[in-house]
């Protein structure tokens, strides 16, 4: 055979391979499986025992400090995640989380001053461009009626008076409940918990976070109060509060069946 045939011959010849080849199109693919796994611990590294993880699509927020509910997984289960409607039986822990002096600025805005009426339309865009968060709100000597008028720009005497009012109300049950008091739990009651998912039968942040749980997993969720019980707080029948108002909530979780 002519030597320039049969170069050009064995050039063409791994194009044709290439081309038509299925057993050779199945080994790429299965390469390419085979850097899939890698990819996903890749991700579950970044998303592992020792970080935080948001419940809620929060606009991009990826700090831990700044996600108003959030999960830590403690455990992890190797059963199904439950579908909403059916029936779970958890055994939890509840505790009175960080006080408000942390909240930041849209936690206050979002949290705080939606639930004081007539004020968060006035005060939402001045609380944000004056950097009002937690700390600020709780502090007497510069949060006052002077500065809501003045600063913020509240011309109604009675609105100034009524902010300053709410304030003080919400740095009363700082001082009244401690961070880390337990206020429920399964574990001393001797039983486990049942609901129904996802039905609003339980406050908004235990239905976030059973439903991202595999059975036998165990985790912890922190909330803000707009994910736990609210302006209000909880209370007993005769009136004793359980749960003080604008209380972020902390969850320690074990989902032990689905039906």
């Amino acid at each position: 055979m002519n030597k320039g045939i049969l170069l050009l011959f064995l050039l063409s010849l791994p194009l044709k391979i290439i081309a038509f080849s299925p057993n050779l199109v199945r080994t790429r693919t299965l390469t390419s499986s085979v850097q899939l796994p890698q990819k996903r611990l890749l991700m579950s590294v970044n998303d592992d025992d020792t970080s935080w993880v948001s419940l809620i699509d929060h606009d991009g927020v990826f700090e831990a400090s700044k996600m108003p509910v959030k999960k830590l997984v403690i455990e992890k289960g190797m059963g199904e995640i439950p579908k909403v409607g059916s029936t779970v039986e958890i055994q939890y822990v509840g505790t009175l989380g960080s006080s408000p002096m942390n909240w930041g600025v849209e936690d206050v805005v979002e949290c705080w001053l939606k639930n004081q009426q007539g004020l968060y339309d006035k005060l939402s865009q001045p609380f944000r461009d004056n950097s009002i968060d937690g700390d600020f709100l709780m502090n007497e000597d510069v949060f006052n009626e002077a500065f809501v008028a003045e600063t913020l720009g509240l011309e109604n005497k009675i609105l100034c008076k009524k902010t300053v009012m709410a304030a003080k109300r919400l740095r009363k049950h700082v001082e009244e409940y401690s961070e880390g008091t337990e206020f429920d739990s399964s574990v001393s009651k001797g039983k486990t918990f049942q609901f129904v998912l996802g039905k609003g039968k339980v406050i908004k942040a235990m239905d976030l976070l059973v439903s991202s749980m595999r059975i036998g997993e165990k985790a912890k969720v922190t909330c803000r109060a707009d994910y736990g019980y609210g302006s209000e707080g909880y209370r007993k029948a005769n009136g004793e509060v359980v749960v003080p108002p604008f209380a972020t909530l902390c969850f320690d979780v074990t989902l032990l069946s689905a039906t």
